[in-house]
């Protein structure tokens, strides 16, 4: 997998360094800057899984944008379209098209219960 996401060209550049994907154990997620991007990167982690044995999960495979309003996707695995969404938890962060403000809020609400036990 590592060798499918080096040969990844990215465009999202942040602090000078080009970020084309964030993983850790069994999750992956792809960053690009444009659909077409994704859908190579989509495409080459589903080349390398099958020579492995693997196989994509088309129900937990999920995309995002930071783009606002009606965003429509054609990026698929095995045929199948995959589902936009708003956010999606990261080990313990929550990404989201809004930012980080729904990131500021579910801490706030986890420190919240944590004093009060």
């Amino acid at each position: 997998m590592s060798n499918a996401l080096e040969d990844h060209v990215g465009t999202v550049n942040i602090g000078g360094r080009t970020i084309t994907n964030l993983r850790f154990a069994d999750d992956i997620d792809g960053i690009a800057g444009e659909e077409n991007e994704l859908s190579r990167l989509v495409n080459q982690l589903d080349r390398a899984s099958t020579k492995f044995g693997m196989e994509i999960s088309e129900e937990k495979t999920k995309l995002m944008t930071n783009e606002h309003g009606s965003i429509t996707t054609n990026i698929s695995v095995h045929g199948q379209n995959l589902q936009m969404v708003q956010q999606f938890k990261y080990l313990v962060a929550i990404i989201s098209d809004q930012g980080s403000k729904p990131e500021v809020l579910a801490r706030a609400a986890q420190t919240l219960t944590a004093l009060s036990n």
